[in-house]
């Protein structure tokens, strides 16, 4: 914006150093509409959003549309069974598939459950009749619910029918509660039970909004003094030392994101009820090294790109993917060599990785320590290496103007 580099222009003050810079970097961030709505309101603003979506732990009430073609007592409780089932309700009932097909395609229900004729009478002949539910499993996480609720009450409606079967050939109900299954999956789950989705997708949501920000912001701070010809002017503030300039400048920016992460921990521990079984002071630790670490590489890109539009890009590009490569929805072990290495590339992936340790898995402050490194060398190598590359563009008018 031209009011970034209408107040870059200010005199140097007389004592430079990097009081003086960061004094000059509060004065442009006060009059800069950008650095307001980037380091405060719109992060905020998508924090209320998330927490507003996932308001409901567990998706509920999905609508799902009934072809009952039996129509007998038996098709009517299956219908009731699933209706009962808190993710899944039945809103509407066709009597041909293919409408029920689309209501699918118009968006009006996630899953068609289809009752074929004669289910009650192959019941009572001792068959097995199958009840079909179609469902666009593009959407993993409806259709998980979906699948999970329609097995579940139709198991359970299964097993009450084989239990009662065997008690009227005279089994007793303590022989045919424990035959009719003869082989059981004992499962134990031990991270988030009861499968709620805030627990799952907050956590990860939240951080990686926060890194875009971050990049965004110290991308433009920096990059706005090489584009507006104030380069030069920054250095002097800060007494032509480049390490008291890059300090002084992103130092602001520091203080806001530190707050803001620091805020995001009180959403989800105070406000969505994260249990946290593991080591606090580790996640704050850590909270202030994801900052750190996001801020370094922001310097390395407008370092290394030179000018603010590719730098812009280069941020994007590194970025943007992140959610999809964190480990959240898809397992690390199952992605290809190139994704597991954009994972470790990210100082998200090593900070969600503690901060679900400490929280949900509860896991010793030990086993978070290669994370903690990570985020640590991700803080201190990029500034090591790109500062130097700065301060010769920071000296030489030939790097300033750059569109």
């Amino acid at each position: 914006m031209e009011m970034d580099k209408a107040v870059s222009k200010t005199p140097a003050t007389p004592r430079a150093g990097f009081t003086a810079v960061f004094k000059r970097e509060i004065r442009i961030f006060a009059h800069s509409p950008f650095y307001l709505l980037f380091t405060m309101l719109l992060p905020l603003a998508t924090f209320g959003l998330f927490l507003v979506i996932f308001h409901n732990e567990i998706p509920r009430d999905l609508p799902v549309v009934i072809c009952d073609q039996d129509n007998s007592t038996l098709s009517r409780q299956i219908t009731r069974m699933i209706n009962a089932t808190s993710a899944l309700a039945v809103t509407a009932a066709v009597d041909d598939p293919l409408k029920g097909a689309a209501m699918i395609r118009q968006n009006n229900a996630y899953a068609l459950i289809l009752v074929p004729r004669d289910t009650e009478k192959d019941v009572k002949r001792g068959m097995a009749p199958a009840i079909v539910a179609y469902y666009n499993n593009q959407w993993l996480l409806a259709s998980g619910v979906i699948y999970r609720a329609v097995r579940e009450a139709i198991g359970t409606l299964s097993a009450g029918l084989d239990i009662h079967s065997r008690m009227l050939r005279g089994t007793s109900p303590a022989q045919a509660f424990e035959t009719y299954e003869p082989i059981r999956v004992d499962s134990h789950l031990l991270f988030n039970p009861n499968l709620n989705y805030r627990y799952l997708l907050l956590p990860g949501l939240l951080p990686t909004i926060i890194q875009a920000f971050i990049l965004m912001v110290i991308v433009r701070s920096i990059g706005s003094e090489l584009k507006h010809g104030t380069a030069g002017e920054w250095l002097d503030t800060a007494g032509g030392r480049p390490w008291a300039a890059v300090l002084g400048k992103v130092m602001p920016y520091t203080i806001c994101f530190i707050i803001l992460v620091v805020f995001m921990l009180v959403l989800l521990i105070r406000f969505a009820n994260l249990p946290v079984y593991g080591n606090m002071r580790l996640v704050l630790g850590a909270s202030v090294l994801f900052v750190l670490a996001y801020e370094s590489m922001g310097l390395a890109f407008i370092a290394l790109a030179g000018n603010l539009r590719l730098a812009n890009s280069l941020a994007g590009f590194y970025a943007g993917p992140a959610f999809a490569v964190v480990g959240i929805t898809f397992p690390v072990a199952g992605m290809p060599f190139f994704a597991r290495l954009w994972h470790n590339s990210l100082p998200l992936s090593h900070y969600m990785c503690i901060f679900l340790d400490q929280t949900l898995r509860g896991a010793p402050s030990q086993a978070s320590s290669h994370a903690l490194l990570a985020l640590f060398l991700f803080t201190v190598i990029p500034p090591l290496l790109f500062v130097p590359r700065l301060a010769r563009q920071m000296r030489n008018p030939a790097c300033w103007g750059r569109i």
